[in-house]
């Protein structure tokens, strides 16, 4: 564990509950990943923590991550079809496509460019709640 202001960076080592988990490094290769976390509690290097992560939190995250992209791109689908057959375009549905993947990818630097930094440090960081006697 690192410390940096009011912030730790820690070692989330897998479980058992991680084994056959592909969602990271720690359920895929076994490894332990490093994240940052609020350090509410003033821990120190070395010290076990337990650490949260709010489920509305991350529900929150995980649509706008994937459902603003994936609802840009069935979008695009279906305005490139309306636009194709204004056009008199003959390969409809290539074109459907690229006009998906267009309002895709844009829904992503959209995402990234115009999400503050401060935003996400704050709302989406876990955050350390305790730590623990369990010195492993």
């Amino acid at each position: 564990m690192a410390n940096k202001k009011e912030r730790a960076q820690i070692e989330i080592r897998p479980n058992s509950s991680c084994k056959g988990c592909k969602g990271c490094s720690a359920g895929k290769e076994g490894k332990p990943i490093r994240v940052w976390a609020k350090n509410c509690v003033n821990a120190k290097v070395g010290q076990v923590v337990e650490v949260e992560l709010g489920a509305s939190t991350f529900l929150s995250a995980t649509l706008i991550v994937y459902a603003i992209p994936l609802l840009s791109f069935l979008a695009g689908i279906g305005l490139g079809y309306k636009i194709s057959g204004l056009l008199n375009i003959n390969s409809t549905e290539p074109f459907a496509i690229l006009i998906g993947l267009v309002l895709m990818i844009i829904s992503f630097a959209s995402i990234h460019f115009f999400t503050r930094r401060r935003e996400i440090e704050n709302k989406y960081s876990p955050r350390i709640i305790r730590i623990s006697n369990d010195n492993r």
